[in-house]
């Protein structure tokens, strides 16, 4: 359920250096904090949070190699640093399970002064990040690989736990396999009690939010182990004696020896711990609305906070997604919530540390077989199998190579396989030979990048052509080609030339300018110029003798491409279409050939209602011929009910050009009969006017005939009906549309003050001044 933000939403800030760490903007936001508005939701919040903290701090300090009480210290202070100076308000940090494997052989391999070194370095390339306004690019990481992680550090920390959950001493943190060969031989001493405790602790974190959702099992959990263990004397290990304080800020001291390993494991804690944030942020943008979302702030929140927790000798911390979302769902308003989930967690240190040291190891580390078993997600695995087998393949090197090699081998091997996948994906080109049984000539389709990943495809036409009529002639159509490469050039280059000594000829249509150069540019490539075809026309003229019937073929040509990419595109849309129409625009428009009204405006089908005819005219309600255009305005208005009629005329207009000659055309006595509906233009404009001119000054009249229709100018005064004058400059591309506060047409999509209902009518006023060319 979405939680609905009382607060203003605030606007991202743009990308920029940020040397004050974002302060200026963060002032409103702090002076916030002691006001009353909001103290019962985040005070409710922070108690939440909080409940939960507590046994994840605890056991997650455990997992990491350092003392339980190193947790609380960790939350503590990443609660209230990493709120004050992150970018999303109601973000929870702390110690992470994700990064608990990594801080666990960080300090087999480097001691705890190395953690803390690690963890300042951690915050130091966060702040650089925030500052340089980079946070968007630590999301580069592909989901497969951070999925496979996931699961890849739950399936290590079970593993981890086992010897604890039955009670056994632990290894040193090392290989899983090593883990398990450990504990294989002492399986038979495992203690009762601890196996009972853990196992008890296991189930309650599991069943109880069934029962009771708003419940912190995990806390539960915990208790009723430990009081377990004290009242029923079971003996099994527990955390030990703790100190009430947090420790005294001191500098760390750099570990002897060869520090580029090191510098290794920070770069990997750096990716994770900013990936784990920026996830974490995003996981409370979907749950609150109008939340104020600022990566690269959160960025400078998250470093701080891991460069003050390791002054005071914690371990790295991040942004907890299962923290964060509960704050927000437990009715967040404020940063002021973390904060005061971080005094809690002080107020249970200082009150309780030495009931905090009753607490069982085992129980602890059956909060982290909950945690584990979470994280594993089997239907994460299932469900990109069923999108993309490619991806799942990622997550599957990912996971493998993290449990049975090494995490950071597991990484680079899941990152590079997502790499190489994505360069195989875009680095093939698709297309094929099409109309190989019907007359004229054949046809090849190429589309994607041409690059030296092509062979297979072009071989494969190379073998297809061995088998060509060679009478027919050969269409390559490369509108869709994206890239050309040197090898892919060759390749073209060497299938061409085997066309061509095969006598037969070849027509390489719609390949770019850019394109046509890099081919050239090739051994051979010059003699390729005659055969580059822009249109249908050049086509014609490339394959002359071959029988290519230009109209037909190109027809035939256009279905065959329909049926196979547009059909599949289409086929949901025209299924809706099926059962009838419900167009937003009425577009009416000149039958030239060169005005593509769907691809001009990027339309679907099923939304333009468009009527062409010669010179787009709508002759007045008056005229006897008006009843071909007014037929169709009035079932667009009154039945389809539109929103917007639009008149557009366009440059170079044959229409425009025989109307200003003011002489009748010879030989076309219906095209003579047509334009003299258009002759009331030719009042407003002077003898020596372009065809330019008289298309503009023609769109508008056509506006102010259509208001003459029967109650068109009553809803168009009503609001109900938006018309408009649109121009089309054929030459540019471009278009433009009657600004009647300008008194000019403006590129459309740049104009302040442009025709909305009623005002429609301003736009062609009973004596209209000639628009500016």
């Amino acid at each position: 359920m979405q939680q609905q933000a009382h607060s203003k939403p605030q606007t991202l800030p743009a990308s920029k250096l940020r040397f004050d760490l974002g302060i200026r903007s963060l002032l409103p936001e702090w002076k916030a904090l002691f006001s009353p508005k909001y103290l019962r939701e985040d005070t409710r919040a922070g108690l939440t949070v909080a409940a939960i903290a507590i046994p994840f701090s605890l056991s997650i300090a455990l997992a990491s190699g350092v003392s339980p009480q190193m947790g609380l210290v960790t939350a503590i202070i990443a609660g209230v640093m990493c709120s004050l100076f992150g970018g999303t308000p109601l973000t929870v940090s702390g110690p992470a399970v994700a990064m608990s494997v990594l801080i666990a052989n960080a300090v087999q391999q480097y001691g705890l002064g190395g953690v803390l070194i690690i963890g300042l370095l951690v915050g130091l390339l966060q702040i650089l990040t925030g500052v340089l306004g980079l946070g968007k690019i630590i999301r580069f990481v592909p989901l497969p690989v951070v999925s496979g992680f996931t699961a890849g550090i739950g399936a290590i920390i079970l593993i981890w736990q086992l010897p604890r959950a039955f009670g056994l001493a632990s290894p040193d943190q090392g290989h899983v396999v090593e883990m398990l060969t450990h504990l294989g031989p002492l399986i038979h001493e495992f203690q009762p009690a601890a196996l009972l405790l853990a196992t008890l602790t296991l189930a309650i974190s599991l069943l109880m939010p069934r029962v009771w959702p708003r419940v912190p099992a995990p806390l539960i959990a915990i208790i009723t182990a430990t009081v377990l263990n004290a009242v029923l004397g079971l003996e099994a290990a527990t955390v030990g004696e703790m100190s009430r304080f947090l420790p005294l800020p001191r500098l760390p001291t750099l570990p002897e020896g060869n520090l580029m390993p090191l510098l290794g494991t920070a770069l990997i804690v750096y990716a994770l711990a900013s990936l784990e944030a920026l996830l974490a942020g995003a996981a409370v943008d979907r749950l609150v609305k109008d939340l104020r979302h600022d990566p690269d702030q959160e960025m400078v929140g998250q470093g701080l906070g891991n460069a003050v927790v390791a002054l005071f000798g914690g371990i790295p911390v991040t942004g907890v997604t299962v923290r964060s979302a509960t704050n927000a769902l437990a009715g967040a308003r404020t940063r002021r919530a973390s904060i005061i989930h971080s005094v809690v967690l002080l107020a249970v240190l200082v009150l309780f540390a030495p009931l905090l040291g009753y607490i069982p190891i085992a129980s602890l580390a059956g909060v982290l077989l909950f945690r584990a078993l979470r994280m594993l997600h089997p239907r994460e695995l299932m469900t990109l199998w069923k999108v993309s087998r490619m991806d799942a393949a990622v997550y599957a090197v990912t996971f493998m190579v993290i449990v049975l090699v090494d995490f950071t081998v597991g990484v680079q091997a899941g990152i590079l396989a997502a790499l190489a996948i994505a360069a195989i994906r875009l680095g093939q080109t698709q297309g094929g030979l099409l109309q190989r049984e019907t007359p004229g000539s054949y046809r090849v389709v190429l589309s994607g990048p041409l690059t030296f990943m092509s062979s297979s495809k072009l071989d494969t036409l190379r073998t297809q052509s061995t088998r060509m009529d060679r009478s027919r002639g050969v269409v390559i159509d490369m509108t869709a080609v994206t890239a050309v490469d040197a090898s892919g050039a060759d390749m073209l280059i060497g299938l061409v030339n085997d066309l061509l000594d095969a006598d037969i000829k070849v027509a390489l249509q719609g390949l770019q300018p850019e394109f046509q150069r890099a081919l050239r540019s090739q051994a051979h490539g010059e003699a390729l110029q005659p055969l580059f075809a822009l249109t249908e026309t050049d086509v014609v003229a490339i394959l002359q003798g071959t029988g290519y019937h230009s109209a037909r073929e190109r027809l035939v040509h256009g279905v065959e491409q329909f049926r196979q990419d547009g059909l599949r595109r289409y086929g949901p849309l025209f299924d809706r279409l099926a059962e009838g129409q419900a167009p937003h625009t009425l577009l009416i428009t000149c039958a030239d050939s060169r005005i593509n009204p769907n691809l001009i405006t990027s339309t679907d089908p099923g939304e333009l209602f468009i009527v062409r005819n010669v010179g787009n005219l709508v002759p007045p309600a008056s005229s006897p011929a008006s009843v071909a255009v007014a037929s169709a305005v009035e079932y667009a208005v009154n039945v389809l009910k539109v929103t917007d009629i639009i008149v557009c005329g366009h440059s170079a207009c044959g229409a425009m050009t025989a109307l200003i000659a003011r002489k009748p055309p010879q030989g076309l006595p219906s095209v003579a009969a047509w334009l003299k509906e258009a002759e009331p233009v030719l009042k407003h404009l002077p003898e020596d006017c372009s065809a330019e001119d008289a298309a503009k000054q023609s769109a508008l009249a056509q506006v102010e005939n259509m208001l003459g229709y029967a109650g068109m100018r009553e809803k168009v005064d009503a609001g109900e009906i938006r018309i408009s004058a649109w121009f089309y400059d054929v030459a540019h591309s471009e278009l433009l549309e009657w600004s009647p506060s300008a008194g000019r047409y403006l590129p459309l999509g740049n104009e302040k003050d442009l025709p909305a209902g009623p005002d429609t009518k301003d736009a062609a006023p009973e004596e209209p001044s000639l628009p500016a060319s």
